[in-house]
């Protein structure tokens, strides 16, 4: 496949369409789109590789492919504040050098990120529902229910072609924090006419409705209100309805409340400044947990993916120090693997379980929810947008292709890009040319070449 033409990448309509991350893999999102010379991302997100020690590195995604062909970005355009949409704004944010848009929860994060970096990019504060414009682009965020506050859709029109970029999505009647999907305002852009989806995979291979948050709260709660010893709950920093629900067990079943790790209380913190946790008990300093009966203890705590430097690991191999776990205590993971974690998660499963303590995860009990669609959700949005086409991203190859087929019984032409991959969208989605894509290995503050794939 040819490399893109100075015509292509200066003055052509398009619009075009380019994943440098998130497509063949979960993780490192950086979706670009051009018309006219002008160009804007999507995201800005971090990945993991898995060692073949079962160490889990973070990556990020390589930018040369915009350095070579003159690509420069003029903005970019958050969905939602998961690192794996915002984690490589350290390290990609002095490259990209424009301005970052994003919604009030996904700017307090992205300041937070970046206070010790030495780029401040201009943060824009967006409005949902409202049209921004970028050149020739219009870009309207669209609020939808996922497993943070403020995640969104961006609906594009550009050179006459209507575009609708999901993010990560799911639909939740029970999200318990945070707005729920603007059903209407997706029902009246089908109505308008849809072109295109760039649609979230992740879940496209499972049938049914993914679960709600209050269900997964009711759960929680029926597993923890019978444990008699000291109970800590791991589960995603960043999933607040999560915290929320946790927070309010802790009160029903007469526990106290402890956080042990900074990615938790910094989402704990930002939540209460942002009026999405007023109720929130207040917390018991980690130092004073020795005074506490262990049956009126309950534990927060980072590490349900096996960080090495995590709250969680540092308990399983008794270096913590605030707390030594006991024969009999119980871990609850609320939360799901992510893909390449599996060692690494498998080992400290192996570490707790040496030190007689007692586990339960989603495979034992429902007590974790994804905040991506099942088929029956990706259904209902596409009878709702309409839309005439779909590029499948956010996922394996996989999860992309089970997406493909889902769309093809709803009448919808699909296909599964590559990253490198340039889709020219003026009419049926066509690959037009191809760019190199990669990995930059983040080591410290370096970042350090990977592999490549082109």
């Amino acid at each position: 496949m040819r490399k893109p033409s100075r015509q292509l990448i200066d003055q052509q309509e398009g619009p075009f369409f380019l994943a440098l991350g998130g497509a063949g893999e979960i993780g490192a999102n950086l979706y670009i789109y051009g018309s006219q010379g002008y160009w804007l991302a999507v995201d800005c997100g971090q990945g993991f590789r898995a060692t073949p020690g079962g160490e889990t590195q973070t990556v990020v995604p390589d930018l040369k492919a915009l350095e070579d062909n003159g690509i420069n970005i003029q903005a970019l355009l958050i969905t939602h504040a998961h690192e794996d949409h915002i984690g490589a704004l350290p390290w990609l944010s002095k490259k990209l050098n424009c301005p970052i848009y994003a919604s009030p929860f996904s700017r307090a994060l992205i300041e937070k990120k970046l206070e010790s970096s030495n780029h401040q990019p201009s943060l824009q504060t967006i409005r949902p529902l409202v049209t921004y414009s970028f050149g020739p682009f219009k870009a309207e965020w669209i609020p939808v229910t996922h497993s943070i506050p403020e995640a969104h859709g961006i609906y594009l029109q550009a050179a006459g072609r209507t575009l609708y970029h999901t993010g990560d999505w799911k639909l939740d009647a029970e999200p318990l924090v945070g707005h729920k999907t603007a059903v209407a305002r997706l029902q009246e852009i089908g109505q308008q006419g849809l072109d295109l989806v760039i649609g979230d995979s992740t879940n496209a291979p499972n049938p049914g409705h993914s679960a709600s948050e209050a269900s997964v709260k009711d759960n929680l709660y029926q597993v923890i209100q019978k444990l008699p010893n000291r109970v800590l709950v791991t589960c995603f920093a960043s999933n607040v309805a999560r915290l929320s629900s946790l927070g309010k067990i802790a009160q029903m079943t007469g526990r106290q409340l402890v956080v042990l790790g900074f990615s938790m209380e910094k989402f704990i913190r930002l939540g209460r400044q942002l009026n999405y946790l007023d109720d929130f008990p207040t917390l018991i300093p980690a130092r004073d947990l020795g005074y506490l009966p262990r049956q009126e203890q309950m534990i927060l705590c980072t590490g349900s993916q096996g960080e090495p430097r995590a709250a969680l690991a540092r308990l399983a191999a008794g270096s913590h120090p605030h707390l030594e776990l006991e024969a009999e205590d119980q871990v609850i993971f609320s939360s799901k693997t992510i893909p390449g974690n599996e060692d690494a998660v498998a080992r400290l499963h192996a570490q707790l379980t040496t030190r007689k303590i007692d586990i339960t995860t989603e495979a034992n009990a429902p007590i974790h929810a994804s905040g991506h669609p099942y088929q029956d959700e990706i259904r209902q949005l596409y009878t709702w947008l309409k839309p005439k086409h779909l590029l499948a991203m956010h996922g394996e190859y996989r999860h992309q292709s089970e997406h493909c087929q889902l769309a093809k019984t709803l009448d919808i032409n699909a296909r599964v890009p590559e990253e490198g991959d340039i889709y020219d969208l003026s009419a049926l989605p066509r690959l037009v040319a191809k760019v190199h894509s990669g990995r930059l290995l983040v080591q410290g503050q370096q970042l350090l070449p990977l592999r490549e794939n082109t």
